[in-house]
């Protein structure tokens, strides 16, 4: 252990079987005239070496963090900075997870019982460092903290993002704010300032958006309306606009205002979150499907009909033309929706920031991320002569029609993609094939008809997809079923019996562990003898540590997984099989083993 006067840090430690080495380094600083205590476990990894970040999609395995015996110590808290996100195709399962490369430190903040003593910090992490292989790792630190230690709190405020460490120069009023994601050093005076700051970055970040490319769609929304409005009034085209923008800022009230909800509980999240939810996904690939068939002509959404009838008033032609909110208050939102997955530059900053305040900022950073994309329509408000610029409607606007209808399909072919990586692939194809359905349903002459066809596909969209995503789930719960739970002594007493063993080591957070799996372990073959009892299957999950398991490896001279082998009455101490499984090398060693 290494320690200075100001705060501390430990030597690093490395594990020979992988291309990870760690350091713990911490310190005091000051917040909000409080003293407080900041830790960060540093990872350096070698090239295509990763460790697994903190998400909800079960994949991986995260650094756990235990600091119970440490003294002064009464509760600590995990921020786990935001994460590359990677994809692994298995088969007809494709897998989604975060992970950490090259160096990164994840900040643990502690609270301590008095602030002005010295910590004593005892950390047990357990983690696991991924290549080919995953080698699961166990490691403890010990560091006494008792100062401030400006070196330690500018390493661990490059993963976090506030302002750990003030420094005192002039004034203890003036401090540093560094923008990581842009390398942009600003000097602020205070923090109403840095708000103002954070402001002007989320409406620069919103100008951005608009011009991104996966706002392909909405920018062919807004060509459309625009083209529309060619040689109308000045007064209808600035209320058109004025619709629009209240349309995003709705949207990005209710965005911020769900933000706020999940953040109040304890969850994190980020921009564009709610792609990870099936039924929003399943419900913009049918939207997108009935705008597509708007587009080609050959599905009218008349909002100025459906408002007649509702409110049962018979609205002249003229009427008709000025009742124009409805429709475009509703593009302005589905344009949001459309641009949530996009990041630019700025609004990961603004966002980021906004995340940690309390409502009123977070509201404040979504509503100028809204300023900011709606900054187009702003324009044409204050100048509607602009639109004059454009060409006269005429047959031309037909091909535009049909080319915007092709970003509109191209963007519900990438929305069925995002879903195949929350539900998979097969069910993410039926829901294409619904949206489909619906669009050519849309094609039907008879308003009834369309309407009840429309309603049973979407029903359908949001319900049977989702049930064959949960039976695939059920199916390899079953096979997994036919598996026993791996002891050693067990091991030791069926193969004293001469019986033939097929052990598993694995765990949730190893991708090649499920790649054996599909591919392999859940072969009808296979599973058709581990049923006939032919062959027991002893499965060891490692997914939480386990230094029984991890003593087994090490018989066998391996610390890394995935590792199965094969036990018989001719292979009493086991045959390994490489760590990528083929079928016919399985059967081989199974038959070598009998």
């Amino acid at each position: 252990m290494l320690q200075n006067s100001f705060g501390a840090s430990s030597p690093w430690q490395n594990h020979d079987q992988s291309g990870a080495k760690t350091s713990l380094i911490g310190s005091y600083f000051n917040e909000d005239n409080q003293k407080k205590l900041v830790i960060g476990v540093e990872f350096k990894l070698e090239d295509g070496w990763k460790i697994y970040g903190n998400d909800e999609s079960g994949i991986g395995m995260p650094p756990q963090f235990i600091l119970n015996s440490s003294t002064n110590y009464k509760n600590h808290t995990v921020y786990f900075p935001p994460a590359f996100e990677g994809t692994e195709q298995i088969g007809s399962e494709s897998l989604k997870y975060s992970y950490y490369k090259n160096e990164i430190i994840i900040p643990i903040f502690i609270e301590t019982i008095d602030s002005n003593q010295t910590t004593k910090i005892n950390l047990k992490l357990d983690y696991a460092v991924c290549k080919d292989v995953c080698v699961p790792i166990s490691q403890n630190f010990s560091l006494d903290i008792k100062d401030i230690d400006a070196v330690a709190l500018n390493k661990i405020e490059k993963f976090y993002n506030k302002k750990l460490y003030e420094t005192k120069i002039e004034s203890s009023e003036h401090f540093n704010e560094i923008d990581m994601s842009l390398g942009i050093k600003k000097s602020i005076k205070n923090p109403s300032d840095k708000i103002v700051f954070m402001l002007l970055l989320a409406m620069f970040g919103g100008l951005i958006l608009n011009i991104m490319p996966c706002v392909l769609p909405v920018i062919s929304i807004k060509l459309m309306s625009i083209l529309k409005h060619s040689g109308a009034p000045t007064s209808s085209i600035r209320f058109s606009f004025i619709s629009t923008i209240i349309g995003i800022l709705f949207c990005f009230f209710i965005l911020a205002f769900f933000a706020y909800s999940i953040q109040s509980v304890g969850n994190s999240l980020g921009w564009g979150f709610q792609f990870q939810n099936p039924y929003f996904l399943i419900f913009l690939i049918i939207i997108l499907a009935i705008f597509t068939a708007e587009l080609l002509g050959i599905f009218e959404i008349n909002f100025n009909q459906f408002l007649a009838t509702a409110l049962n008033k018979k609205i002249s032609e003229k009427e008709a033309q000025k009742n124009i909110f409805l429709p475009n208050f509703f593009s302005g939102i589905l344009a949001v929706l459309l641009a949530t997955p996009c990041s630019a530059p700025f609004l990961g900053t603004a966002i980021s920031f906004a995340l940690t305040q309390n409502f009123s900022t977070i509201l404040l950073v979504f509503i100028f991320i809204g300023i900011g994309f709606s900054a187009p329509y702003l324009a044409l408000i204050i100048s509607p002569k602009l639109i004059n610029f454009l060409p006269k409607p005429g047959k031309w606007m037909i091909k535009i029609k049909h080319l915007m209808a092709g970003f509109l399909l191209a963007t519900s072919v990438w929305l069925t993609f995002v879903l195949s990586n929350t539900i998979g692939v097969l069910p993410s194809l039926l829901v294409a094939l619904f949206s489909a359905l619906i669009f050519a349903c849309l094609r039907l002459q008879n308003n009834i008809l369309k309407s009840i066809f429309v309603i049973i596909l979407t029903t359908l969209s949001f319900t049977l997809p989702l049930e064959f995503h949960q039976r695939q789930i059920q199916i390899k719960n079953e096979r997994d079923s036919h598996w026993n739970v791996f002891d050693e002594s067990i091991l030791n007493n069926l193969i004293s019996q001469n019986k033939i063993v097929l052990v598993d080591v694995t765990a949730d957070w190893c991708l090649t562990c499920k790649f054996n799996k599909i591919m392999v372990l859940n072969d009808k073959e296979i599973v058709k003898m581990l049923k006939e009892g032919k062959i027991i299957g002893l499965r060891a999950d490692i997914t939480k540590p386990d230094p029984d398991i991890m003593k087994y490896l090490a018989k066998h001279n391996r610390y890394a997984i995935p590792f199965n082998a094969v036990y018989g009455p001719s292979a009493k101490n086991g045959l390994l099989t490489s760590e990528f499984l083929n079928k016919s090398e399985l059967l081989k060693l199974i038959e070598k083993a009998q």
